[in-house]
């Protein structure tokens, strides 16, 4: 299986690999890494971003791995960001996540929807074993986001670490 592959729905977003040759990819990027949306990324991700910035970050993703597009159905227009990292083996494969949604999206429980919505698609297939999510200290939201969707708290936010959130899919 390759990440191409993954796609899925809700009942308000279309979620898919973004496709570098997009020609809105880079506004998209623009308009959803705003100063207030990557506050709690990490470091070098935050701050506002024009268009040479938003295409070294595109660029960036794709060399480590799968990014995906939420596209808000009703508006067609992109409101967030699913980053995907894999790690194990092919028979056990634990992904980490991280998520980022326009500041329009927010207070809609689209960040739930969206975090559900991976994780059926995940559990419809036999090697992810895992799922884990970085909350940095302070971002409470977010962390009631993976609580909701049954993730657990494996490890406290200490200095620059975040949180660690796990769902274990076995």
């Amino acid at each position: 299986m390759t990440w191409d592959a993954c796609s899925f729905e809700t009942s308000r977003l279309d979620v898919a690999t973004w496709q570098p040759q997009r020609a809105d990819l880079i506004a998209a990027v623009m308009s959803i890494l705003t100063e207030a949306t990557t506050s709690s990324l990490p470091a070098p991700w935050q701050g506002a971003y024009d268009e040479q910035r938003a295409s070294a970050w595109i660029a960036s993703r794709d060399a480590e791995g799968p990014t995906l597009l939420v596209v808000d159905r009703a508006a067609q227009q992109p409101v967030g960001l699913l980053i995907l990292f894999e790690e194990g083996t092919p028979d056990a494969r634990h992904v980490r996540l991280g998520y980022v949604l326009a500041e329009p999206a927010w207070g809609r429980g689209l960040a739930t929807e969206l975090v559900a919505g991976f994780v059926a698609w995940c559990r419809a297939l036999p090697d992810i074993a895992s799922i884990t999510g970085g909350v940095e200290a302070g971002n409470a939201a977010s962390a009631r986001v993976l609580e909701k969707n049954g993730f657990r708290m494996v490890a406290r936010a200490e200095g620059d670490r975040p949180a660690t959130f796990a769902l274990s899919l076995r």
